[in-house]
């Protein structure tokens, strides 16, 4: 049996392609997708799993929704970080991970 397949959205552009990507995945035996999408790509994410869901393979039902954050740390701005934030000022990033699984 074929793993998981991990997607991750990194910016709206890349839509199609992860949709191709899923298809591709779906099609060469995987029974399970997960899809990942962080801040504004979130909304991206739940479309992506909705068009896979609704349009393209109607036996695919989504099993997950996780939902979750994570410090966001500014690589440019790293080096100031510790000096200038406090312990408890915390900048904070959503993200969700989507899973699909094809029926069987």
């Amino acid at each position: 049996m074929t793993n998981e397949t991990t997607l991750i959205i990194k910016n709206r552009a890349e839509k199609e392609r992860t949709i191709k990507d899923a298809i591709f995945a779906f099609s060469g035996g995987t029974k399970s997708l997960l899809i990942k999408g962080e801040g504004e790509e979130i909304s991206t994410a739940v479309e992506v799993a909705e068009i896979l869901k609704s349009r393209m393979y109607p036996g695919v039902e989504i099993s997950n929704i996780s939902l979750g954050s994570r410090p966001f740390i500014d690589r440019r701005q790293y080096r100031n970080y510790k000096r200038n934030k406090s312990k408890t000022e915390k900048d904070l990033i959503s993200k969700i991970e989507i899973t699909l699984e094809k029926a069987i």
